[in-house]
This record gives C-alpha cells, sequence and structure tokens, in this order.
C-alpha cells in the first residue's frame, strides 16, 4: 500500500535535515537535532492521521461485522414478564385450522368433532343453560354461565343425579375439577383446539343465546304462574316432595359405602321415608292438578313465551350461527 502524497514530502524534508545536521559535530547540534525531530514528527503525525485513516478502515471493517453487546450490571428498570406456573394453564395449545380444497374452513365433523351420543368418549363441552357448580365434595361453588367451555374428566353418580366431572381451561385457572350436572351441559368428542378461532366463537355464542332464551322463557313463565291462585301451594308441595327425593338418594348411596350395622340403620331410615314419599306425592299431585286445570283455563290471557319479541330475536341468531358450525348444535 503506497503512503499519501503529504506523508512522502513530510519524510523527504526530515531526511534532508537529518542528513545536514550529522555532518556537522553531533554533540554540537544535539539539542537542534532533538527539538527538529519532535516538530518534524509531530507535524507528520497531525497530518499522516486524518489520510491514512481511509486506508485502515478497510484492514478493520470485516472485524465490525458483529456489534460487541456488553451486559450492564445495573437491573433494568422494567422486569421480565413472569410467565404463569405450568399447573395453572390447562388449555391446549392451537392447533393449525385444517382447510379444504377450496379454500374454507374444514367442518368440524373432519376433525373428528361432534356430539358425543353412545358409546362416545366426550372429551369436553359447554354449559347450554345457567347451572351451579360444586366440589368433588358435593359443596356448592355458585353458577356458571350459558357458553362456558370445559374439559371433559369423567361422569359420577350422585343425589342431583348424573354430574360430570370437569375443568374450566381459561388461562390462569387452577387444574381444580369441579361438578356440573350433565342435564346443562353438550359434551364433544375430539379437541376443540382443532376448531378455528372463529368457529369456537360461533359455537360458544350459540349457546350463550341458549341459555338467554331459557332464561327469558322462565321468567316469562313465573310472571304468568305467580297470577294462578294455586301457585303458592304447587310450588311449596313440589319443592317439600323433590327435596324428600333428594335426601332419600343420598341416604341409598351412604347405605352402599357403609357397614353392615349402619347399613340396617339406613335402610329402617330409607323404609320410613318411603312412606312418606307415597303421601307427599299425593299432595303435590293434587296441588298440581288444580295449578294446571287453572292455567289451561286462563291460557289466552298469558302471552306465549316463544312469541315475545326477545326470544324471536336470539332465536333468529342461533339460526344464524347454526349454519356457521353445522352439527354441533343441540
Amino acid at each position: 500500500m503506497s503512503a499519501p502524497e503529504g506523508v512522502g514530502s513530510l519524510e523527504r524534508m526530515l531526511e534532508a535535515g537529518v542528513r545536514f545536521l550529522l555532518r556537522c559535530n553531533p554533540m554540537k547540534f544535539f539539542w537542534p537535532i532533538y527539538l527538529s525531530s519532535l516538530l518534524v514528527g509531530t507535524a507528520v503525525v497531525y497530518v499522516a492521521a486524518p489520510l491514512a485513516r481511509p486506508y485502515f478502515a478497510g484492514l478493520s471493517r470485516k472485524h465490525d461485522t458483529l456489534p460487541l453487546v456488553v451486559e450492564s450490571a445495573v437491573p433494568s428498570a422494567l422486569p421480565s414478564p413472569v410467565q404463569p406456573p405450568a399447573a395453572e394453564i390447562t388449555e391446549p395449545p392451537r392447533l393449525p385450522v385444517s382447510v379444504t380444497a377450496d379454500g374454507h374452513e374444514a367442518p368440524p365433523a373432519s376433525q373428528g368433532i361432534h356430539l358425543a351420543s353412545g358409546g362416545d368418549k366426550p372429551e369436553w363441552g359447554i354449559t347450554y343453560q345457567r347451572t351451579s357448580y360444586y366440589k368433588p365434595n358435593g359443596s356448592r361453588q355458585g353458577h356458571v354461565p350459558a357458553g362456558m367451555l370445559v374439559t371433559f374428566k369423567e361422569t359420577r353418580q350422585s343425589s342431583k343425579g348424573v354430574m360430570v366431572a370437569c375443568q374450566f381451561p381459561t388461562s390462569g385457572s387452577t387444574n381444580d375439577v369441579y361438578l356440573v350436572s350433565a342435564k346443562d351441559i353438550c359434551l364433544f368428542t375430539g379437541s376443540y383446539s382443532r376448531l378455528s378461532t372463529r368457529q369456537l366463537e360461533a359455537l360458544q355464542a350459540y349457546y350463550v343465546l341458549n341459555g338467554k332464551i331459557s332464561q327469558r322463557k322462565n321468567e316469562l313463565l313465573q310472571a304468568s304462574a305467580a297470577k294462578n291462585p294455586f301457585f303458592d301451594a304447587y310450588n311449596t308441595t313440589y319443592t317439600v316432595y323433590t327435596a324428600h327425593l333428594d335426601k332419600a338418594k343420598e341416604l341409598a348411596l351412604q347405605r352402599n359405602r357403609v357397614t353392615d350395622a349402619d347399613k340396617a340403620h339406613l335402610e329402617d331410615q330409607l323404609r320410613e321415608m318411603k312412606m312418606a314419599e307415597v303421601r307427599l306425592k299425593a299432595e303435590y299431585d293434587a296441588a298440581h292438578l288444580k295449578f294446571r286445570t287453572w292455567s289451561d283455563q286462563h291460557a289466552g290471557e298469558f302471552a306465549k313465551p316463544e312469541n315475545d319479541p326477545d326470544v324471536k330475536k336470539w332465536t333468529q341468531e342461533m339460526s344464524e350461527l347454526r349454519a356457521k358450525v353445522p352439527d354441533l348444535m343441540l
């Protein structure tokens, strides 16, 4: 690599000056030589450094492709996001949605997803009306709304009938298992993670609307029933009779889990309850007959729930959603 022109001129000047001084007595001219060399050398560096920078830049550029990153010893003011424990997330990862040859979302049936029936093994479900949920020990926890997504574990017998042991797979939830009445939930095969977001949202919206219709119809029927003079008697006998049946079922389940001595005591209780059940049933039937007779005679005085404006509107919306996710609606 040739030196820059400015640098060469200064070198020649320095060389000429040094040769001149060397012809003379070296000791006599020590300080002049020393000072002259210092001045000329400084001038060379001052002039040559800027001129030579482009030549040396090319040598170092190939080492600058990866920047040097130095981690500070001082922690950042913004902490890293904390991920929830793995045990607190029960929702499976969303799988790629299959599409048909024409580019449309594959129907649920092609993904192995359909309403569970017969000997099918369900994997998940959706509540289709507002319902109570319980801990496995039977303690009531509150209500879950219609349209709630659950993962299926198993079915269990209880004094309240068949219950579904399930989990609520929402982010941040725990893996606690709860019981929901099987009569308030639709169960499906396959995995809901194979549904597209649009399909799952449409399915849940469908059952949310179903829950609204069920609740609205109950409100209208109760409002009509409250005008029936036999309603209070009918409601009281119904409550007492169904509570008696629930208690009998509970004792029957206990009898199957106790020793012989306790079993004999429970069997005596069940015989007494069976005799009382006959009396309570007769009282309920009599009150129910009076209630129904009056309702039939005054049926024209009350609007039918299916003709309610809200019920008709929600029914139409359900019909539109049914086409988006076929074969998964009741």
